[in-house]
């Protein structure tokens, strides 16, 4: 993998980051909302409907933050692989005996 391909992996996963940021804030807006609003209605039956629709969107918020999380530790275990493989200036070295090639060690 080429340093263009993980720079341009490092922005998508940015860009994902801003939209999950962007849409967190939308379903919060939308669960303040339906929360406000389940308290007007006076039919039983829709106020439940419309808290059922805030908590399920309570859920999706959950869900959206673990998938944030994801992202980042991916992102950060993506870099310090970069780092690491970037310091092995080793090359590949002969086979081994049974015939898988391994890192050359210095000696």
């Amino acid at each position: 993998m080429g340093k263009e391909s993980g720079q341009n992996q490092r922005e998508r996963g940015e860009k994902t980051l801003v939209a999950i940021k962007e849409f967190k804030r939308y379903l919060e807006g939308v669960e303040k909302d339906l929360s406000r609003m389940s308290k007007k209605f006076s039919n039983k039956e829709i106020a439940q409907g419309v808290g059922f629709a805030a908590t399920g969107i309570h859920e999706a918020l959950t869900y959206l933050a673990i998938v944030k999380k994801v992202i980042e530790m991916t992102e950060r275990i993506v870099a310090k692989g970069n780092t690491v493989s970037g310091n092995e200036t080793g090359g590949l070295g002969e086979n081994d005996a049974d015939g898988r090639t391994s890192l050359s060690r210095p000696v």
